[in-house]
């Protein structure tokens, strides 16, 4: 264990519905027979990234020094890490992988390495908006299905991004263009239809969050809070463009509803501004791309000094997710992980279970060494993208 040394890393890509790519693995191998298994969010040119600029100076390196490689690896790079999101998301899945080996190599389950548990469950919520969500009876039949499926108790929903190019995917109304990022009137009447509907349907105890996939200027976003404030938003998501500005604290200063934002930002000193200006009321951190686990705790825990609640953006498979669930439950002050691939039956089946991963809407920490996960090479085989090669055992 102690002279245990990096031989390989390698990537397999999966493919579910028309994203090839969208599920990225990653294994790292040792001279003691013993492998890692992480989860990189996804783009095109992954594997060259892998391969040509992140491979080499870890190679030979002892698997178990993860927070060094990380951090030597990404400053060798200088500003390539924060200019190159795909080289940021690369090495966030190599450091996953390497806690799942870490936590092997060492007979401990890697919410243990990252300092323990403050709780056994993680709560997960659904993402989605049923079509034609302006009608009541539709939302009334969405939410019996969604909440009898797996007991669910929160989502996320509206997406105020393509609320209008929904119901207007041709910009036929004055003020639509594609470009913009205005919410007309009539928008803003339907978000709060489909909001009161959404409320209506699942009740007032259920937690509803409202999308905007960084769309909005700050009027606009204000406009669309102040809407659906009567309704109980948990919180509003990503309603400006990415990069900091001084209009994300005047909106978190104004805003009736709470702001949550960072699915697109890459390590601490990208989440610094909006955590120590109160550009935001919940960091929103995409684990596998954000510089993985490691990374994922020093962001919450400076959140942690400012008060603020930490959840989590995740587009990941079921891989990811328990990663996720990982750090997330070494997090004092944690919400809750979004779930994706609800489209997908199979989505648990990518892994190897006796029952349900998800219940009643958490997942449960497991003790086993690492992530605790193994790969069903039947699944895993199914869905392989075109021109991998499955990695075998």
């Amino acid at each position: 264990m102690l002279h245990a040394k990096i031989t390989d890393i390698r990537l397999m890509r999966l493919q579910h519905g028309d994203r090839t790519g969208a599920w990225n693995l990653i294994r790292v191998d040792t001279n003691q027979g013993v492998w890692g298994l992480g989860e990189a969010y996804w783009g095109p040119g992954l594997g060259e990234v892998i391969e040509e600029i992140l491979k080499p100076p870890l190679l030979g390196e002892n698997p178990l020094d993860v927070d060094r490689l990380f951090v030597t690896v990404r400053d060798r790079l200088a500003g390539l890490h924060t200019q190159n999101g795909l080289v940021m998301a690369a090495l966030s899945g190599i450091e996953i992988a390497l806690w799942d080996l870490a936590g092997k190599l060492t007979g401990l389950p890697v919410c243990r390495l990252l300092g323990g548990k403050f709780r056994e469950r993680v709560r997960l919520y659904r993402t989605g908006t049923p079509m034609h969500a302006e009608d009541l009876s539709v939302c009334k039949d969405y939410a019996a299905r969604i909440k009898d499926e797996e007991g669910w108790t929160a989502i996320k929903t509206i997406d105020a991004d393509s609320l209008w190019q929904r119901y207007d995917p041709d910009c036929r109304e004055h003020g639509h263009e594609p470009l913009t990022r205005s919410l007309t009137a009539s928008d803003l009447r339907l978000a709060e239809t489909i909001m009161a509907n959404m409320r209506h349907a699942f009740g007032d105890d259920y937690e509803i969050a409202v999308h905007c996939h960084w769309a909005l200027d700050m009027r606009d976003a204000l406009s669309l809070a102040e809407r659906v404030a009567p309704y109980g938003p948990a919180w509003l998501e990503d309603p400006l463009p990415v990069p900091f500005a001084p209009a994300w604290v005047r909106l978190t200063e104004r805003s009736p509803v709470p702001i949550a934002m960072g699915e697109n930002l890459y390590g601490r000193h990208e989440f610094r501004p909006f955590i120590e200006q109160g550009g935001t009321d919940i960091v929103h951190i995409d684990v596998p791309k954000a510089g993985g686990l490691l990374e994922t705790k020093r962001i919450a825990d400076l959140a942690d000094l400012h008060y603020m609640k930490t959840s989590m953006h995740n587009p990941a498979s079921v891989i990811g997710t328990i990663a996720s669930a990982h750090v997330a439950a070494t997090i004092r002050d944690f919400g809750m992980i979004e779930r994706a691939g609800e489209d997908y039956p199979w989505w648990e089946d990518l892994i190897l279970h006796d029952g349900p991963i998800i219940h009643k809407g958490y997942v449960h920490i497991s003790d086993a060494p690492g992530l605790g996960v193994q790969l069903n090479p039947e699944i895993v085989q199914r869905f392989l993208a075109d021109g991998e090669t499955y990695w075998g055992e």
